[in-house]
């Protein structure tokens, strides 16, 4: 970080790059009158952009050419957190979300508590981190568990289903995956699904890292992709 101070900051939340894919991307912005500093924490990031005696047409032309090139990663242009952006933006709509959790075993709810406001949007948050669980509590066919396994697209697939079947419940998410494996391959391979009953999606993403940095990635993930899809238009936080 540059201990340099500046007569004007701004903030821009990210998710998905690591500090060697940011500076492949707009590593090249950098001027002498305007700094870009950028952090990351499983792959949760922040760009603190800095200038100091520089005119605000060249101050708005670099936030452009961030903005432009990385449009797929920015959630906030406020200094806020994937759960609070998420939080708020589930008040702003009114909507409920039910979450559904075997990989990331109720992380995503607990981070979601950690916002104030977070009771009038988190209508349940349920850990079915067995089989018969997902069985019980999501109604997972049992032969979809028998023919694909409790890792897959299939079984994601119903568990979104299972959390969105609670008719209180306008958006879901669920999780499921292998923290760490025997077979390393498969070692962070995780799905999750988020969305509406009439618009969701299930992805397979591979994370790298300890144990509890795939959970926490994949609790990140979840956040922000469900953040995407619901404010797909525009960031309003």
């Amino acid at each position: 970080m540059n201990n340099k101070e500046y007569a004007y900051q701004c903030v821009l939340r990210t998710y998905g790059l690591d500090n060697a894919r940011f500076e492949k991307i707009c590593g090249d912005l950098r001027t002498d009158e305007v700094n870009i500093d950028f952090s990351a924490n499983c792959l949760e990031g922040t760009i603190t952009i800095s200038k100091n005696n520089v005119d605000s047409i060249a101050l708005e032309s670099i936030l452009a050419k961030i903005n432009v090139r990385l449009e797929d990663y920015i959630y906030s242009d406020k200094n806020i957190n994937l759960n609070e952006c998420l939080v708020k933006l589930l008040i702003k709509k009114g909507e409920m979300l039910g979450v559904a959790e075997s990989i990331t075993g109720g992380l995503i709810s607990s981070t979601l508590c950690d916002i104030d406001g977070a009771s009038k949007v988190l209508y349940e948050g349920i850990v079915t981190y067995n089989n018969g669980a997902k069985v019980r509590r999501l109604h997972v066919p049992a032969t979809t568990l028998e023919e694909y396994t409790s890792v897959s697209k299939e079984t994601c697939d119903a568990m979104i289903k299972g959390i969105l079947a609670n008719k209180e419940i306008v958006y879901g998410i669920a999780t499921t995956g292998y923290a760490n494996h025997e077979d390393d391959a498969l070692s962070g391979l995780v799905y999750i699904g988020y969305g509406s009953l009439a618009n969701y999606k299930i992805e397979e993403v591979m994370f790298k890292g300890s144990r509890n940095e795939v959970r926490k990635k994949a609790c990140n993930h979840a956040m922000f992709k469900l953040i995407k899809l619901i404010d797909s238009v525009e960031r309003i936080y």
